[in-house]
């Protein structure tokens, strides 16, 4: 769902619910979907009050308790405890902050190096530009001197009519 989002941002757990509980049609189902389809119309029309200065998601609103020793739309094993440890992180994934801090200085280092990379064949291909053309210019004066030197040993010829 990130992958699908224009912002490239995490789905919500409201999105979450409402994804994970698509009927499809001309399919017979054992149990009803009415309380699965009230719990995300009540999702989706719910208005935060407006003195809450915190953002809820209205999954929390609607579905109200957790179960004790896990959390819904997280998978299995993962608790309340464990999504405070993570949150608190300040990532979305379970990686210790002192190796993201070192993937981070490492990513920079590479930018940094690639940068100073690029900015050296750049120069490289300034330098080789300006060669090429002073080359060209080179060959551009031969010519043109070969070109005199053969008009010169043509006049000098005795035959007079040969076309140049």
């Amino acid at each position: 769902m990130k992958n699908d989002d224009p912002n490239q941002e995490l789905p919500t757990l409201t999105q979450i619910f409402e994804c994970t509980r698509k009927r499809t049609e001309g399919r017979a189902y054992v149990d009803t979907y009415d309380d699965t389809a009230r719990k995300i119309e009540q999702m989706k029309n719910y208005k935060p009050i407006e003195d809450d200065s915190a953002t809820v998601d209205p999954f929390f609103v609607v579905m109200n308790k957790e179960n004790y020793g896990y959390r819904r739309l997280y998978g299995r094993g993962v608790t309340n405890t464990l999504i405070k440890k993570v949150d608190g992180a300040c990532t979305s994934y379970m990686i210790p902050e002192g190796l993201m801090e070192s993937f981070k200085a490492n990513v920079e280092a590479e930018k940094n190096q690639l940068m100073k990379m690029r900015k050296e064949f750049e120069e490289e291909s300034e330098r080789k530009k300006a060669e090429f053309e002073t080359m060209q210019k080179n060959m551009d004066i031969q010519r043109q001197n070969f070109e005199d030197m053969m008009r010169k040993v043509k006049k000098q010829l005795p035959l007079g009519d040969i076309d140049e």
